[in-house]
């Protein structure tokens, strides 16, 4: 199970009530970006590229349905990436080019994986293309949850690894825990008490420092507090992270389930997590759910606060042109998907 989060949209939660709707999201909503006017867009999966007004409120752009995240260039032009439920399968998985109202497809990802699988040379491939942060109108910076890497695609279509993710040994307790383990029984309830979990990096953040800080969600088997945030030079090439001087670990764990990083105007780096119980907790064991979190971190001396607890399935979020904060939340269901202000 290299990708976790690929089968986040298809889940069903009772937790929501239809007071929290948001008109205009078939939902669920991964990306959000803020656009040269101000305008806050939303990568909504159901549909394509949404514009947001006020609270919850949207009006479709641009159809792209499977959007995962997108990232603006300059007025109506953006970079999007697209994936969808099956990571194993070419399913269009792609990078775009949005711009006059036209979509053009830079790259096939599923295809550049098959055909270079910088991760696990010589295992099937899988991509699941999951955020995209511009650099210019040259070049994009994705990162391909399913595939454990950073890459730098050129408007041209080239392709370059610029990092790729190592597993890391963790605890099985918190899974058997969402189980019911050990009254459970779910086979699961006989894993040893530590397994190798894939990174899973769903998030980009270009810093103030001009480096490249990557999130990860972390895989099966879903554990707590072991969420890493690596820095990537932009100079690195197929560098190992952990093992080269190109891709160094700067939070090592203290986070749940990463979901979305970006740096506030005042510098620091915004980390969201989907749910403090797992994104385990998210799609199977939902009355376990302990909410999402949004933390403002200092890189330089490693300190973080919470900005905001408890919130129902925050998958992304976005400073507005006059500072304020906004986030997804409810976005992982379909129809009820809304993006608000946090206060």
């Amino acid at each position: 199970m290299r990708n976790s989060i690929s089968s986040l949209a298809g889940c069903v939660l009772l937790l929501a009530s239809a007071s929290l709707s948001a008109e205009g999201f078939a939902g669920p909503i991964f990306g959000l970006t803020t656009a040269p006017n101000g305008d806050i867009l939303a990568a909504d999966t159901g549909a394509g590229i949404a514009e947001s007004i006020g609270n919850g409120e949207s009006q479709l752009n641009f159809p792209l349905p499977g959007v995962n995240d997108v990232s603006p260039i300059g007025r109506g032009s953006w970079w999007a990436v697209r994936s969808g439920p099956i990571g194993t399968e070419d399913v269009g998985q792609a990078l775009f080019r949005v711009s006059r109202g036209r979509a053009k497809m830079v790259v096939n990802l599923f295809e550049f994986e098959a055909e270079n699988n910088p991760r696990d040379p010589g295992l099937p491939p899988e991509s699941n293309p999951f955020d995209v942060q511009a650099l210019d109108g040259e070049f994009a910076l994705v990162a391909d949850a399913a595939a454990n890497d950073l890459l730098r695609v050129s408007s041209e279509g080239q392709v370059e690894v610029l990092a790729i993710f190592p597993n890391e040994l963790v605890s099985t307790a918190n899974i058997k825990s969402l189980l019911g383990c050990p009254e459970s029984l779910d086979p699961r309830c006989e894993l040893p008490p530590m397994l190798p979990a894939q990174p899973v990096p769903t998030s980009i953040a270009v810093g103030p420092d001009g480096y490249y800080y990557v999130g990860e969600l972390k895989g099966f088997p879903a554990p707590t507090g072991e969420s890493r945030i690596w820095r990537v030079a932009p100079w690195a090439s197929w560098a190992e992270c952990g093992a080269s001087a190109d891709c160094t670990i700067v939070f090592d764990g203290g986070f749940t389930s990463i979901i979305d990083l970006v740096f506030g105007p005042e510098g620091l780096l915004y980390v969201v997590e989907l749910d403090e119980a797992s994104w385990f907790a998210v799609e199977f064991a939902q009355s376990k759910l302990l909410g999402g979190t949004i933390n403002a971190c200092d890189v330089g001396s490693l300190g973080c606060g919470e900005v905001a607890a408890g919130l129902p399935f925050p998958t992304a979020i976005t400073f507005g042109k006059n500072g304020a904060l906004w986030s997804t939340q409810f976005a992982v269901i379909p129809g009820l998907a809304t993006v608000l202000e946090i206060p």
